[in-house]
């Protein structure tokens, strides 16, 4: 959806001058804000449905629990689309909240796999694959790429770590 509705907005959006969310601001273009809230809404509708899958298929308390922070990112997540930035100052919290908390999900889950050697790489990638993320968003914030007006950038790279996250616990899953 993010491809779609970026696809949708060529005329405008840049990389470096935009926010990932101006994709979702109807203001910006109607066909481009439905797919691009849409398609947050149902990503994480669908996550919420995988996550409860996998917590009802796995048996180990500590992994449920450390899931609890991934359900609270994805209801951030599904808030973003919902609360696109047409809808205020609220808009602005739940995609903090959203970035500020999926980061944790990986910590969490990857934190509780350290108990199970075969899962180490797991742990290892769970624990480390953040730290892009982090380390994008703290270099945003600190100016060290001034060029970057708008946070898309950081705002991607988060995804991106989250998708080869989820990518991978779904290749565990399946096993």
């Amino acid at each position: 959806a993010i491809t779609i509705a970026i696809m949708l907005s060529l005329s405008w959006f840049t990389w470096d001058g935009n926010a990932l969310s101006d994709l979702g601001n109807y203001d910006n273009g109607l066909p481009a804000a439905i797919v691009f809230n849409v398609g947050l809404v149902l990503a994480g509708i669908l996550l919420l449905v995988f996550t409860y899958c996998f917590t009802r298929a796995i048996t180990d308390i500590p992994t449920k629990i450390g899931l609890i922070p991934f359900f609270i990112a994805l209801i951030f997540l599904i808030a973003i689309g919902v609360f696109s930035e047409n809808a205020g100052d609220i808009h602005f919290s739940v995609s903090v909240g959203f970035f500020g908390s999926f980061p944790f999900a990986m910590w969490f889950v990857g934190l509780g796999f350290l108990r199970f050697r075969k899962f180490w790489w797991f742990s290892l990638i769970s624990i480390i694959l953040p730290f892009f993320s982090i380390y994008m968003w703290t270099s945003w914030f600190g100016g060290v790429f001034p060029f970057w007006t708008g946070n898309a950038i950081p705002e991607i790279t988060t995804a991106f770590t989250g998708i080869g996250w989820l990518w991978l616990i779904w290749f565990l899953y399946d096993r």
